[in-house]
């Protein structure tokens, strides 16, 4: 059961970013905020019972956080390559590990160190130069980059309030990730509603985009249940970073469906996954 699940995240999460992508294509990146992951809360609305008061007030810290995070991961997917986007959403693993140490006191090991300089290295590949320095200068001079790197920051940051709330707390995993998408849907439609004055935006996009967004949302929503079932075989130190290996299936699909070129950016995604699975060891 573990292969099927993971399998189904991996394959779930590598059409995400497609389908994301199509659905910021000439529309506002808060508008397709609201759209893609208010149709991701709809998918969840069947396993509701398990979201309570008590779970949707701890969700609001989260939920804020995850709002500009995946408000920059949607700016970031209309404005760059999918084969830039997707690798760099794994760099919250690097966040994390510091971020877990200054907040949870988790040490710092050698494992975790050499498999972030990977991660890192691999990073330069994404925008390749004949000079390293300059590939870097190429990830930050692109705004679509830049953003991703923000959004995975914010990504680490809401992955270690998860931690907290759902083991100290002993929250529903699956209530609270309602509640979480509840208090994005709502961020994003009050500043989408503000920012567009008026409700024509949403109107278009849901009726033109309709059917991506509820591909896009059954990706998002199941892949995270498809997650959570393959926690019950397995650890989180193997289950997240099998789970990155979705990049490739998202890189393949931005070289046939876009055209992308892939070939430098699929050996830093190699660098960046193995990266992973080494500081997951640490």
């Amino acid at each position: 059961m573990v292969f099927l699940w993971l399998t189904l995240r991996i394959f779930l999460l590598g059409f995400e970013r497609i389908v994301g992508k199509i659905i910021t294509k000439h529309t506002s990146s808060i508008v397709s905020s609201w759209a893609f992951f208010s149709f991701s809360l709809l998918v969840l609305l069947p396993f509701s019972a398990r979201l309570s008061f008590q779970i949707l007030r701890f969700s609001l810290i989260s939920g804020m956080i995850y709002s500009f995070s995946f408000f920059l991961y949607m700016y970031a997917l209309s404005n760059e390559d999918i084969s830039v986007v997707a690798p760099l959403y794994n760099i919250n693993a690097i966040f994390l590990v510091f971020i877990a140490n200054i907040f949870l006191n988790e040490k710092i090991t050698l494992y975790k160190i050499l498999g972030s300089l990977m991660m890192i290295y691999g990073v330069s590949y994404l925008k390749k130069s004949n000079n390293i320095v300059f590939s870097y200068l190429n990830i930050l001079k692109s705004k679509g980059a830049l953003a991703m790197i923000f959004s995975s920051l914010f990504i680490a940051f809401g992955r270690t309030i998860d931690g907290i709330l759902t083991k100290q707390r002993n929250l529903d995993q699956l209530g609270y990730s309602i509640g979480v998408y509840t208090v994005m849907s709502i961020n994003f439609f009050v500043a989408s509603l503000i920012k567009e004055k008026g409700l024509k935006k949403h109107i278009e996009i849901v009726k033109n985009k309709w059917l991506f967004l509820i591909f896009g949302g059954i990706c998002n929503a199941y892949a995270y249940i498809a997650l959570l079932n393959a926690f019950k075989y397995i650890d989180i130190s193997i289950a997240e970073p099998l789970s990155m290996i979705s990049v490739f299936v998202s890189i393949l699909f931005a070289y046939l469906i876009f055209r992308e070129k892939v070939k430098l950016r699929i050996i830093g995604t190699v660098f960046l996954v193995l990266g992973v699975f080494i500081l997951y060891c640490g």
